[in-house]
């Protein structure tokens, strides 16, 4: 019985093995973004440059934007690269507009060709909401050449002629600046061709904005204080306006919830806090800390003295103070580690 049981643990430990063993082998493919440095030898150099006229429907509950732009490109040799070039991260392709401004590349004085694009559309941009509303975000335009290799063909970056216009604005959105950055993208699969490469030129062109510091002070941060501001006021209130005094908190408590409601409908569905929410969680305590503290300084009145309730309404004055200085230097806090 027991070299049965001995035989029946090792056939099930050898099984479990054997699923261990298939579940890596078909462990999901990573592709990676690898920097390109100066000495890069692909056979065909592109020369690729970016002027975005507007940028509009920044969607943070999509992961999307709309981008409406232009895109030129000069090279050298017999090869097309317009006519394999890919987005990589517009959404919607079928609603794209793309449009040659030229019917046939150009020649240039220095015997290259020349073509530019008008493109317009949605692209994809997954956005880290980790210190909103002081979040500065980055909205890239993915470009890759979709036939040849990185050994073949390689984007530059045009960044004297690059750049954004001063008439360039995102409404509610502070301009920083744009970047420009080559990469060859290892897919780490030969797509099931024979001898085919897995690296290919791509070119990321990257536009940072942020949100203004006043929308966080005056939009977000202005009203939760001034909440929590009315819940202490219940302390100044007799300790025996029992009803008074939790009416006020409790109302509070009630206001600063439907206010994270309120902005919480502009933001997705998140599975971590953002800089606001633990801001609101601060006050939520805060808040609650006040509500008990009345309900147990009115359990004190009926057997409290006028000298003991006075210094009871003395030391619940001073806890507005503490309070009122914990909240203040709880957010400062956060504002500065996010």
């Amino acid at each position: 019985m027991f070299f049965n049981g001995l035989i029946r643990f090792i056939s099930l430990f050898i099984l479990l093995s054997g699923l261990n063993i298939n579940v890596l082998a078909n462990k999901p493919l990573q592709g990676a973004l690898l920097p390109v440095d100066s000495s890069n030898t692909a056979t065909h150099q592109v020369k690729i440059g970016i002027y975005p006229i507007a940028i509009y429907q920044l969607d943070m509950g999509s992961n999307t934007f709309y981008a409406d732009l232009y895109l030129w490109l000069r090279w050298k040799g017999d090869i097309d690269p317009v006519a394999s070039l890919e987005f990589k991260n517009m959404v919607e392709k079928w609603n794209k507009q793309y449009e040659r401004i030229n019917p046939n590349p150009k020649i240039m004085a220095d015997g290259s060709k020349y073509q530019i694009l008008k493109v317009e559309g949605r692209f994809y941009q997954p956005f880290n909401l980790t210190d909103y509303p002081l979040d500065q975000q980055k909205l890239t335009i993915q470009v890759e050449d979709a036939l040849y290799s990185a050994e073949e063909l390689s984007f530059v970056i045009d960044q004297e002629n690059s750049g954004l216009g001063s008439n360039f604005v995102i409404p509610g959105w502070s301009l920083t600046g744009w970047s420009g950055q080559v990469f060859h993208h290892d897919y780490r699969t030969n797509f099931g061709e024979d001898k085919a490469s897995s690296l290919y030129s791509t070119a990321h062109f990257n536009i940072h904005v942020e949100r203004p510091t006043s929308y966080f002070f005056w939009r977000l941060l202005l009203p939760i204080f001034i909440v929590l501001c009315v819940a202490l006021s219940a302390l100044i209130l007799s300790p025996r306006s029992i009803d008074a005094r939790t009416g006020l908190a409790g109302g509070a408590l009630l206001t600063a919830i439907f206010l994270q409601i309120g902005y919480s409908d502009a933001l997705p569905e998140l599975t971590y806090l953002v800089l606001i929410d633990k801001i609101y969680l601060l006050a939520y305590i805060l808040i609650v800390l006040t509500l008990v503290r009345t309900i147990l300084v009115f359990q004190k009145c009926n057997q409290a003295t006028e000298q003991s309730m006075e210094s009871l309404l003395q030391m619940d004055k001073r806890l507005i103070a503490l309070q009122l200085l914990v909240f203040v230097l709880g957010t400062a806090v956060l504002v500065w580690v996010h």
